[in-house]
């Protein structure tokens, strides 16, 4: 029996509203989980995602991610064990789920490791690598791009790992292939990480009755849908939880990408939540809802701050306009979709706030001028106010649309 319990609320189309509960703690799907990659997330205490003088009047933020491959390097997963595991490590009530390693070891060494030739066949030379990554059927070697010292993942090892730190939800160790890779690669890949899921289920399945945690696989291959197809039907017996869908890797065009999450969402299971990982952008948030999608997370919604970008009032674009294309996604909101540039000069003297509606401590509280004055001179208080009213931002938009979908 799953430790996961899900229900469905209300299905409009192809989109709905549920009801997840784990280790006694229940959310309501569509949600965004903030990524919290070191047991925090950067600029915000996190007191301030449940706090009604920071969100306002809607439900507290009750899941973020963590990231297994930054916690094993630093502080290390037996530290955060003797420490009570993360929830009792960070103070944090709700719901922790650590994510899948592979991408972020990928990506350290992408600009130098994806080049000419290599790039389009997704061939890597790993000692180039800025991690100097091998993997093999048995796992990955890597070293620390803290102090070069060498470290070795086995699919059981990330396991023990993940259960050290003690998250309820766990992702397992697969492989991340480049999106211009070949099909010889694909293949080998997608074998790879499939003969890991099975050894990481039954190395977990053994335990699953006495632990908290939940352990899901991954579905991957780009945009090959025959591939992603073989993915979920490999997959599927070691999910009795839920299966997450990989997005695609990076540089894919949209509407690729797009064909992965229409053709993966109605395939999965019915009665499990769905989670797209990846997904960050309000267009790319509503579409995945419309394709069965339930869960979604991305660093990018406060890593935008870094570049002085906000959701908001957008130069070009507004909502009615973007939702236009969403079919499912009708809705009374008058959104105006991302990106506001905060160091534009059109900015130094405006005095609304980044979104009318919004109703995060920054939007009521500071104008667009006091942001743009912040960013321009670099405070510590930027990042702290833009990546709070980024993560309050897709939450506020994913309540309007849960209110929208149980009114029809």
């Amino acid at each position: 029996m799953s430790k996961v319990q899900f229900r469905l609320v209300k299905e409009h189309g192809n989109a709905r509203v549920g009801e997840l509960t784990l280790n006694g703690v229940t959310l309501q799907t569509p949600v965004f989980m903030p990524v919290g990659t070191k047991a925090t997330i950067k600029w915000l205490i996190l007191d301030m995602l449940r706090d009604p003088r920071y969100i306002g009047d809607l439900p507290e933020i009750k899941l973020i991610l963590a990231n297994t491959f930054h916690l094993y390097l630093r502080p290390g997963e037996d530290l955060i064990e003797r420490a009570w595991w993360l929830h009792r490590f960070e103070n944090r009530d709700g719901l922790i789920l650590t994510d899948s390693w592979w991408f972020q070891v990928f990506s350290l060494g992408w600009n130098n490791t994806l080049q000419g030739d290599s790039f389009e066949q997704g061939h890597i030379d790993w000692d180039k690598h800025s991690v100097g990554m091998k993997v093999t059927d048995e796992g990955v070697a890597f070293r620390s791009p803290h102090d070069g010292s060498k470290h070795f993942f086995s699919p059981e090892g990330t396991v023990d790992i993940q259960c050290a730190l003690g998250s309820d939800i766990m992702m397992m160790l697969d492989v991340c292939s480049s999106a211009w890779a070949s099909k010889q690669v694909y293949l080998r890949d997608m074998n790879r990480t499939h003969a890991w899921a099975e050894r990481q289920y039954h190395h977990h399945q053994w335990k699953y009755d006495k632990v908290r945690w939940v352990l899901f696989p991954i579905v991957q291959w780009g945009t090959d849908l025959t591939l992603r197809q073989k993915s979920i039907d490999a997959l599927s017996p070691f999910a009795p939880d839920w299966i997450a869908v990989w997005w695609v890797s990076v540089g894919e065009e949209l509407e690729l990408k797009r064909s992965v999450l229409a053709f993966c969402g109605p395939k999965l299971p019915a009665h499990t939540p769905r989670y797209a990982m990846g997904i960050w952008t309000p267009e790319d948030i509503l579409y995945s809802i419309s394709e069965w999608f339930d869960m979604f997370d991305c660093v990018l919604s406060t890593r935008l701050w870094r570049h002085w970008v906000a959701f908001g009032d957008s130069d070009t674009v507004s909502s009615r306009e973007a939702l236009s294309s969403f079919s499912d996604n009708t809705t009374s909101m008058e959104l105006w979709w991302w990106k506001t540039k905060l160091r534009n000069a059109r900015y130094k003297e405006d005095f609304g706030p980044l979104h009318k509606y919004c109703p995060c401590y920054t939007c009521q509280n500071f104008s667009r001028a006091y942001l743009n004055h912040l960013v321009k001179e670099k405070e510590m208080l930027a990042g702290t106010l833009l990546s709070l009213h980024n993560i309050v931002y897709l939450h506020w938009m994913l309540e309007e649309r849960k209110k929208d979908m149980l009114a029809k």
